[in-house]
């Protein structure tokens, strides 16, 4: 059986949807053979799994993407995903009933750009990441077929409890300090992750916690100038952007990771930090909550309420140990893939009863 994924980007990509796809096309592959058509490849691809057929050069403009669209269809693939609602026209030009993946706040509100509110009745499926996802999206959507839940899974042998890195230690100046870490892109356009929250009560710690913020983008210079307005730009240090062989090691600098963020389809670095055995503050707003299953694995706060956020960071940095918790488990890749493997057999199924 061959299987087309219509992505966003995927090998050669960063954040959380691309992860999620290179995630999705290793379990698919396990199975059956995959062409994978990415719309953008910002950076140089990882290999990919044998099985997979990845069209990067599909991505070098609109012409060579309609074109490897038009190859693949030509397959006549038994599944067509599509990785993306912004992809649903593409999607359904070569399939009468593909199946939509949906991530997060891309698919919680009405879309009205080339008909999506409509093509969304044609999916023969639709597969979201968290429970939350699925709820907007049906919400607006009324889409009345099929739903599954496929949260991400986590390798959870790249992370581990570790020592700090010397080297890192010294380039951001965290010699006898505690750590708040968050992750994340720093887009002027998402200010939903949760770092301003975090700034407004860093002040009522002790001079010795300070807050690593660890991604670039565009909305860093804003948030230095916050942290200068609030008197705890000395206590704030930015990474920008850093090699994806860092992370792990990111994790292992710090004391708790927090994001008390609003706009969290999921919320994959959760699962990142509870790997490296860190204590985590997540959102009971969002997606977040999922990943630390509804408050088990971690704290849960109101990001509108700085005295629960500040109670919160302060019990975790009591804590002091560092633990990866039984749990996480449940989102290993080994049950990520079992749980592909009985959402495809379910869609499957109704497909041959219809």
């Amino acid at each position: 059986m061959t299987v087309l994924v219509l992505a966003t980007d995927a090998y050669g990509g960063h954040g959380g949807i691309a992860l999620f796809n290179r995630e999705l096309v290793a379990a698919l592959a396990l199975n059956s053979e995959v062409v994978v058509v990415p719309r953008i490849v910002p950076h140089e691809p990882e290999p990919t799994p044998p099985g997979v057929t990845f069209v990067a050069e599909a991505a070098r403009s609109r012409f060579a993407y309609s074109r490897a669209i038009a190859r693949a269809a030509l397959s006549r693939p038994a599944l067509v995903i599509c990785g993306h609602i912004n992809l649903l026209p593409v999607a359904c030009a070569i399939a009468r009933h593909p199946v939509l993946m949906t991530f997060g706040i891309e698919a919680w509100k009405r879309r009205l750009a080339a008909g999506l509110n409509r093509l969304v009745h044609r999916c023969r499926a639709v597969i979201s990441i968290s429970a939350l996802t699925r709820d907007r999206f049906g919400s607006w959507s009324g889409y009345r077929g099929p739903t599954y839940i496929l949260p991400n899974p986590i390798h959870a042998e790249r992370y581990g409890t570790r020592e700090r890195r010397p080297d890192l230690v010294a380039r951001y100046g965290l010699e006898g300090k505690r750590v708040l870490l968050t992750v994340g892109r720093l887009a002027g356009e998402e200010r939903y992750k949760g770092f301003d929250e975090v700034l407004d009560v860093l002040g009522k710690f002790p001079p010795d916690v300070v807050y690593l913020i660890a991604g670039g983008g565009n909305d860093q210079s804003r948030l230095r100038q916050r942290a200068d307005e609030l008197g705890v730009a000395d206590r704030v240090v930015f990474t920008g952007g850093f090699p994806e062989g860092e992370k792990a090691d990111l994790y292992a600098l710090a004391d708790v990771y927090v994001m008390p963020s609003r706009g969290e389809g999921f919320g994959f670095v959760f699962l990142e930090a509870m790997a490296s055995g860190v204590p985590v503050v997540g959102s009971k707003y969002d997606g977040g909550r999922e990943a630390l299953m509804y408050g088990k694995l971690g704290l849960l706060v109101d990001p509108a309420n700085p005295a629960e956020l500040r109670a919160a960071i302060a019990e975790q940095l009591e804590r002091g140990t560092r633990r990866i918790p039984d749990e996480l488990q449940y989102f290993s890749f080994e049950h990520f893939v079992a749980r592909l493997t009985m959402v495809l057999s379910s869609i499957d199924d109704r497909s041959r009863a219809s």
